[in-house]
């Protein structure tokens, strides 16, 4: 009887943890996020929240600061924002790339753009990646630059 009762109680326990980490695992917090993908829907459709980019370019700057794994992080955010505000400044393509392909004379310095664009593929990508500090803050820098290039002001 009572190994009987302590089975019951471990089961009903595990059960129960179980439930918590699947509902945990569906809740997101609730932020505007500045994913390029949830603006392409409305085609090219010239949306661009220059608040948010400036909060965003903000974080990234305090993520680059805050170690390997950060500086990791500030690149990847540094990347994503830059595909943002291209595809709110109507470029067109499907994928950061192609916007580069299509309209990538709107930039300064192009070069350094897909420079940057490459190391964040090569980190995301790569499991054993050489991390070269110096040169992934260049990255971070360079595309600040391509984003005030589209007319953004950044603090």
């Amino acid at each position: 009887m009572n190994l009987s009762l302590i089975s019951f109680f471990l089961a009903l326990i595990v059960i129960s943890s179980l439930i918590v980490i699947l509902l945990k695992g569906r809740a997101q917090p609730i932020r505007k996020s500045f994913k390029p993908e949830e603006n392409s829907n409305q085609e090219n459709s010239k949306v661009l929240d220059q608040g948010l980019v400036q909060a965003k370019w903000a974080e990234i700057k305090t993520m680059q600061n805050s170690g390997p794994s950060g500086l990791k992080a500030a690149l990847i955010d540094a990347d994503k924002l830059l595909d943002y505000c291209m595809i709110g400044k109507g470029f067109a393509g499907e994928t950061m790339g192609d916007r580069l392909k299509s309209e990538g004379s709107r930039f300064n310095n192009l070069n350094a753009v897909w420079s940057a664009h490459k190391l964040r593929n090569q980190i995301a990508h790569e499991v054993e990646h050489d991390l070269v500090p110096e040169q992934i803050k260049r990255a971070i820098d360079d595309l600040g630059l391509a984003i005030r290039d589209l007319g953004i002001k950044l603090s």
